[in-house]
């Protein structure tokens, strides 16, 4: 588009120059950077999660069988077998179970390590290599690595033999307590690592003229790590949370491998669930039903702590 109004003087009497500006929207262009860089996103994400999340509320509904391919429409039944079976919240419970272990020990773990680690020293930087290995392996890794250690014969319970320590010897994988400690802990180990990193980001960015300052100010450590810097890391206890929210809803491998659910049923989880009744019993109308309550309370969690979240910080 051309301008041909005067151009006006500036204060010592040269021409102003006057900035032409073109309108995207006039010549398409608009529309053809997002079918370029937009479109392809976003159909990504219609057939990777909103087909599959209608398929999953269809199948919900129906009393599926993935051998045939056929079911027959049963409305709210199986959500109604669902609330009156207590296998269901047996699994249930303990996946919660994980779950807040996981917020609270990871975050809990993480700040710490965060803060002995943020040191500018080579030794620091080997021990923040260390700390993350974890976080790269596979849970099917990871669970089997701890399987070698915790059976009844062994890694932990040779050691303990070998120290003469045989009253500490424990059926970690064949006792109910012992094997849902060991579900716990093998599924919080690799998570304190990734909260670590996470927590470092953001010590590095708090800047360092206000720590000096409240030291300045007669702020011991506790005080100014309580009045300073955690304030500051509560956007990270946020990501970390709700990264530990949906971790330990959809937690199954762990279990599947260390103990396979028991023992009777005591460490089954509720994805670990649909995969049994979906696959096992063919029973995918059920399964699909169970994914859709935990889908439903990890969207709630998730909603109310960033509620929160928000809250704190006003």
């Amino acid at each position: 588009m051309r301008d041909d109004r005067p151009a006006r003087n500036t204060a010592d009497g040269s021409p102003q120059v006057r900035v032409r500006r073109r309108r995207i929207g006039g010549s398409g262009r608009g529309i053809g950077t997002f079918a370029v860089l937009g479109a392809p996103p976003f159909l990504l994400y219609v057939f990777a999660v909103l087909v599959p999340l209608a398929l999953c509320v269809f199948y919900s509904l129906e009393d599926y069988n993935l051998l045939s391919s056929s079911g027959r429409f049963i409305g709210l039944e199986n959500y109604r077998e669902l609330f009156s079976d207590s296998t269901f919240w047996h699994a249930y419970g303990f996946t919660l179970t994980i779950t807040a272990f996981l917020i609270v020990v990871s975050n809990a773990g993480g700040v710490a390590l965060a803060v002995v680690l943020n040191r500018p020293s080579r030794a620091f930087h080997a021990l923040r290599t260390v700390t993350f290995i974890p976080v790269i392996l596979s849970g099917v890794v990871i669970a089997f690595l701890w399987s070698s250690i915790l059976t009844d014969a062994g890694i932990l319970n040779s050691l303990l033999h070998s120290l003469h320590l045989t009253s500490l010897q424990h059926s970690w994988l064949g006792t109910t307590r012992g094997a849902q400690l060991s579900v716990l802990i093998v599924s919080v180990w690799p998570m304190i690592g990734f909260a670590t990193t996470i927590y470092m980001a953001a010590l590095q960015g708090i800047p360092l003229e206000l720590l000096e300052a409240a030291e300045v100010d007669g702020a011991g450590s506790i005080r100014r790590f309580r009045h300073v810097v955690w304030p500051l890391l509560r956007p990270a206890l946020a990501v970390n949370s709700t990264i530990m929210l949906i971790n330990g809803a959809k937690s199954y491998e762990t279990s599947l491998i260390l103990t396979g659910g028991g023992p009777n049923g005591a460490t089954e989880t509720g994805a670990l669930q649909v995969l049994r009744i979906g696959f096992n019993e063919n029973r995918s109308g059920y399964a699909a039903a169970i994914a859709m309550v935990i889908l439903a309370t990890i969207a709630l969690l998730s909603v109310s702590g960033i509620a929160l979240t928000r809250k704190a910080d006003r």
